[in-house]
């Protein structure tokens, strides 16, 4: 399971890819090169990101935007919606600032004036549904255009400028952290100290912690934590193994702490995971 980098493979030509997807595996920590959009039809998801949580319920939607390492869990049994990813790059051509503006937009952040546009944005994302399940021949067309519309508010209503040479910096940030994540998923399963991971990319260890809180909003030993959680949750869902199997293959060792953030993030036991996942098909 990647926890990194993930590639989104849009087509040049078009700049952007919509998904109406199923949402059946959690997403651990990762970041894209593209803005994101989440739109959920049924269901509701939880967004960690930059050290806050953010819920979201349906017809509610958040913009993660480029380079911005993000967490997501979605409600069980299964969570429904639309899922966008916009190349800024692609639309830059058009209107070159935008790749020098930062995108925020979710509900739980609206300040009275974005509002309005906030329900626009909702609006076309009804009406993206609608164009996807009628499949009409002009399908393609209206949906460019709606997602134009889109892009137009997110710029218009929630962007801000970075700052100078940021760019650059998210560059470099992205890189470093690519590399801590791969560590992590290559040696999650034993024990991993702080010094360990600093050795390994080359950094003392004060300051790869003040790096790796910076720019994920949590601590490196959270971190580790969620990794951990996330697989041991695929495994209860993918595989037949016993609940204390599947513990000590993800380095669980603290197994009354484990049950605790277990439940504190998926709201459930093992146990009733491990059920769930047996009795529902969509698992």
């Amino acid at each position: 399971m990647e926890n990194y980098y993930q590639d989104t493979n849009i087509s040049p030509d078009i700049g952007f890819q919509i998904e109406f997807v199923t949402m059946r595996y959690n997403s651990p920590p990762h970041w894209h090169r593209e803005i994101e959009i989440l739109y959920i039809l049924n269901g509701s998801t939880t967004v960690i990101m930059e050290g806050k949580k953010y819920e979201i319920r349906p017809l509610d939607l958040i913009v993660i935007d480029c380079a911005i390492v993000h967490e997501v869990t979605y409600e069980l049994p299964q969570t429904m919606g639309i899922r966008i990813h916009i190349s800024k790059s692609h639309f830059s051509l058009n209107q070159p600032e935008l790749e020098h503006q930062r995108m925020v937009c979710c509900a739980q952040t609206l300040a009275p004036r974005q509002t309005e546009s906030y329900y626009r944005i909702c609006g076309y994302l009804k009406d993206l549904t609608v164009l996807y399940f009628e499949q009409k021949a002009a399908y393609p067309l209206r949906s460019n255009a709606l997602i134009l519309e889109i892009l137009a508010e997110l710029a218009e209503h929630f962007s801000t400028p970075l700052p100078e040479g940021a760019l650059a910096l998210d560059a470099t940030r992205t890189g470093r952290m690519e590399q801590v994540f791969q560590y992590v998923e290559e040696h999650y399963t034993g024990p991993i100290s702080l010094q360990d991971a600093a050795d390994a990319i080359g950094f003392n260890k004060e300051y790869f912690c003040r790096l790796f809180k910076k720019n994920t909003g949590m601590t490196f030993l959270q971190y580790i934590s969620h990794v951990r959680l996330n697989h041991v949750y695929q495994d209860l869902i993918h595989t037949d193994a016993g609940i204390q199997e599947i513990l000590e293959r993800n380095g669980i060792t603290s197994t009354k702490l484990f049950y605790k953030q277990f439940k504190e993030t998926f709201h459930c036991t093992p146990g009733e995971l491990k059920r769930l996942s047996r009795d529902n098909p969509y698992l």
